[in-house]
């Protein structure tokens, strides 16, 4: 039994033998025209042809053996042309003669050529040729063989039909009608012959022949290309002459690859315009085609089609005719007719591509896609059961288009969510993810507490996990991030003028996040307090712009705050928690509401000394305490006081020496307050501050590691508060850091870059010095830097 390789062997010899032949063929033609004698030109152009008589062939070396043999029609073509207007041949003649060749096949492809040469010349009216010609054809009954003329027929007369505005249409030669009978009757012919290639050969070569027709179903639809290309073809002509000829050839065809094909080449080669005004004709023939028929894939297509078109041209959907209702319309036909044979899936696309399209062409028209989600939820729910991955990608699809052009707008379809339900969780995750992203994208504002309620119902997956599956942060890792910083960003949309509406909204999303568990409220308690300390400022402004009477006022703002961190939030994230209670003082000072503010710092001493026991992390919290306290400028004496006890208590108490020198000195700044007035300046203890210098000097002398590094922290500390005047920070106390520098400088590896960083941070702190000295700054004249290295 012959094998696919030894058949494919056998056709690469075959091809091989016909072009060879052809190509022989091809030089004698050439030199009788050289020596010009058409009649053994013809003669041998006859015996090409006759190559094209061959059945060993398949559809694709066929089709190289015909590019071989039109090409030197072509040429021959050219010739005629040329020596018919120097006469030396007559095309009236050729014409006549040729028709008397004996073999059909090569006399059409030879009459075809010079046919084309004769409706060049414009000896005769051009539909008489063409009319004559196409009947001709009918000779070839051949399915490939005649398809493949017809072809040729198409491609040779294509410049050559009476188009509107062409040289060969006039009222003799033909007009733009006669050009469409033309095109339209060999179009019917050759689907006709690609349709019988179906029928021909024993049952068992079936799928063989489907293949070979599939493989040639584009020379018929070059036929419709030609048709859209043609000037001639206007609105009116396709509505009255055109589609009901293509459509009655598709369903006349009753071959179901046939129809599939054409009707999909309609789609695809016509106007937009064409189909927006004569969709009610071609959706009505869709009813007709066989039962086989993908008829669904044929109107998801035309959908497409109009849908990407009213995407970018918007004004050019004709107002007085409802497109969705035609759609949908035909669609639920369509259902309705295939009930039993219809898979899930193929009705979800179906109302996947109706969505989209009524989304697009009609975004102000909710009611139709609100439509479209009622019927898809009915049609999900009665097939019972989980959805298989293929019908759950398509409702994801079907939810996540109203996003695109709708946003916001999709909080008003009722039926988005009980559609949205039927997927399990993972996938509302996902869907409630691409929801925020779009919101996001589109910049809209969440302004009534309705919006905030409804939207936050839709991403509900991602706020909480589901009773029966918890969400696992560490495993997801990077995807869990990315969704609570959606989350995150879209709270930051949430704005109403009305600063009460805006408390109001912020209550309804406490109660949403403070169900999401430790994992989330990482990412979105943050953005909640720094919300509420925003609109503190609003309240506070409003207040005094206008005397307005706010139903909220600041106290219960701060209670709000006070609430949310002293929860679960400052036990888990107690880092976090300081950094915010810190911030809250400080607006809380900045307002004038003392009390508050001194609740905020209590609460963050708290947090400090019950959740922070890691020592790094210990002294970067009493570092932004220190600095914090530092500014506020609304504290009184007491309370004061008491702060700043409290910051010197806790640097004290810091585990490593390092830690403990840098934070005592620090401290010292509470001792000589720069921002606080005249009041500040009550406060300043030149004693106190001195001593901290003194315990942080002693803390950096008792390092291991880090000493040197510690002194110069310290002598640019003294040198701050030297500038300061502060009267116990002298010259001479100065003079003594640097000489203990000095002497520590050598203990410096410069191999170790911790170390060269330290001497560099050193030298530049030199140069400070000599910078104010060389300014001529009296304060530093007495400073004493000749003993020192430059270097």
């Amino acid at each position: 039994m012959p094998t696919s390789a030894d058949a494919k062997l056998k056709q690469k010899n075959y091809l091989a033998i016909a072009v060879q032949s052809v190509k022989r063929l091809e030089r004698k033609m050439l030199l009788s025209l050289d020596n010009g004698n058409m009649r053994d030109a013809l003669h041998n152009t006859m015996e090409l042809l006759t190559e094209l008589r061959t059945s060993l062939l398949s559809p694709q070396n066929y089709y190289d053996l015909y590019m071989h043999a039109t090409d030197v029609l072509r040429r021959l073509e050219a010739y005629i042309i040329d020596e018919d207007e120097r006469g030396g041949v007559s095309v009236v003649d050729l014409y006549e003669s040729v028709q008397h060749a004996g073999t059909i096949v090569p006399r059409l492809y030879l009459l075809a050529t010079v046919g084309s040469a004769y409706i060049k010349s414009k000896k005769a009216p051009t539909k008489d040729i063409l009319f004559d010609l196409v009947e001709l054809c009918r000779g070839v009954q051949h399915p490939m063989r005649g398809l493949f003329l017809r072809n040729y027929l198409s491609q040779v007369t294509r410049d050559k039909l009476p188009d509107k505005g062409s040289e060969f249409s006039s009222e003799s030669s033909g007009d733009v009608k006669d050009a469409i009978e033309f095109v339209l009757q060999n179009f019917g012919e050759m689907n006709k012959l690609w349709v019988r290639m179906q029928h021909q050969g024993a049952l068992r070569d079936l799928g063989k022949r489907e293949k070979e027709r599939r493989n040639l179903k584009q020379l018929v639809g070059t036929a419709l290309v030609r048709l859209s290309e043609m000037e001639g073809v206007d609105l009116e002509m396709y509505t009255e002459v055109v589609l009901p000829k293509l459509l009655e050839v598709c369903v006349n065809c009753k071959d179901v690859i046939a129809q599939e094909y054409l009707m999909e080449c309609i789609i695809q080669v016509f106007p937009d315009e064409f189909h927006l005004h004569t969709l009610e004709t071609f959706l009505k023939s869709i009813t007709h085609l066989k039962s086989k028929v993908n008829v669904n894939s044929i109107i998801v297509s035309m959908m497409n089609r109009l849908s990407n078109f009213a995407k970018t041209n918007p004004e050019k959907i004709p107002e007085d005719v409802n497109i969705f209702a035609m759609f949908h319309r035909h669609s639920g036909q369509v259902i309705k007719a295939k009930k039993d044979k219809m898979a899930l899936d193929q009705i979800l696309n179906l109302q996947t591509a109706l969505l989209n399209f009524s989304s697009k062409c009609y975004p102000e028209k909710l009611e139709y896609a609100d439509h479209v989600l009622g019927f898809t939820a009915e049609v999900v729910s009665k097939a019972g059961g989980s959805l298989d991955d293929t019908c759950t990608k398509i409702v994801k699809s079907l939810l996540t288009a109203p996003l695109e052009t709708m946003q916001l707008a999709v909080l008003e379809l009722s039926n988005y969510l009980p559609l949205m339900e039927l997927l399990d969780y993972s996938d509302r995750r996902l869907l409630a993810g691409r929801m925020c992203e779009a919101v996001v994208e589109s910049g809209e504002g969440l302004d009534t507490v309705d919006k905030v309620v409804t939207f936050f119902k839709f991403i509900e997956p991602a706020l909480k996990d589901q009773k029966e599956k918890k969400v696992d942060a560490a495993s997801e890792g990077y995807a869990f991030v990315k969704e609570q910083e959606l989350v995150a960003r879209v709270f930051h949309l949430i704005h109403s003028d009305d600063t009460d509406v805006q408390y109001d909204m912020y209550l309804k999303v406490r109660n949403a996040f403070g169900k999401g568990g430790t994992a989330r409220i990482k990412y979105t308690i943050p953005p909640l307090v720094f919300g509420a300390l925003s609109l503190v400022e609003r309240v506070i402004a409003r207040i005094k712009e206008d005397g307005a009477q706010v139903k909220y006022k600041p106290k219960k703002i701060f209670v709000f705050i006070h609430q949310i961190l002293v929860s679960a939030y400052t036990n888990h994230y107690a880092e976090t928690a300081v950094r915010l209670f810190l911030k809250s003082a400080a607006v809380a000072d900045s307002c004038g509401m003392e009390s508050i503010a001194y609740e905020f710092m209590v609460q963050c001493f708290i947090a400090f000394e019950d959740e922070i026991s890691d020592s790094r992390a210990q002294a970067k919290a009493i570092a932004l305490i220190t600095s914090s306290i530092e500014k506020f400028q609304g504290f009184g004496e007491e309370n004061w006081d008491t702060l700043v006890g409290k910051c010197g208590q806790h640097a004290s108490k810091l585990l490593k020496k390092e830690d403990k020198a840098r934070a005592i000195v620090n401290c010292a700044h509470l001792f000589w307050p720069t921002n606080q007035g005249e009041e500040g300046k009550t406060r300043r203890d030149e004693k106190k501050l001195l001593k901290l210098v003194q315990r942080s000097l002693k803390a950096a002398n008792d390092c291991m590691q880090e000493q040197v590094e510690l002194f110069v922290i310290i002598l640019n500390k003294c040198l701050f508060f030297y500038e300061q005047e502060v009267p116990t920070i002298n010259l001479k106390y100065i003079q003594g850091l640097i000489c203990l520098i000095e002497q520590h400088l050598p203990n410096l590896d410069d191999d170790t870059q911790s170390d060269v960083d330290t001497k560099a941070y050193y030298l530049n702190t030199l140069k400070y010095i000599r910078s104010k000295k060389d300014a001529g700054n009296s304060a530093y004249s007495g400073l004493d830097l000749n003993s020192i290295a430059q270097n």
